[in-house]
């Protein structure tokens, strides 16, 4: 079954969107949620495109007509996960650094008021 990487990223998007418009609106525990869980479906793509590949080197010794068919739709879908995947992975890094910088900021606080 194919991860859904489309609607990670979309989420991660969204909670991005949410910290650029209010800056600690969004809780930490909220962000790490959303961190794990887009995480969790970058590595499922991983999997996912790894078995494609396997799929793959099979089928490019086969010469019947069948394998070449497959091989092009495996190809085609390897590709368009392949894209997901990677603007998954780009949103997760592009959060993690804001959840960073906030958590930063929020240890620096705890630490002033001390």
């Amino acid at each position: 079954m194919r991860p859904d990487v489309e609607t990670a990223t979309a989420r991660v998007i969204a909670v991005y969107a949410r910290l650029t418009e209010s800056p600690g609106g969004v809780p930490l525990q909220k962000i790490e949620d959303e961190l794990c869980v887009g995480y969790a479906h970058a590595l499922a793509g991983d999997a996912c495109l790894a078995e494609m590949e396997q799929r793959l080197q099979a089928l490019v010794s086969d010469p019947s007509l069948g394998a070449r068919r497959d091989l092009n739709s495996i190809a085609g879908e390897h590709a368009e996960l392949q894209r997901g995947v990677v603007a998954l992975r780009r949103e997760l890094a592009r959060l993690r650094r804001e959840h960073d910088r906030l958590r930063a900021g929020a240890r620096a606080g705890a630490r002033a008021s001390a």
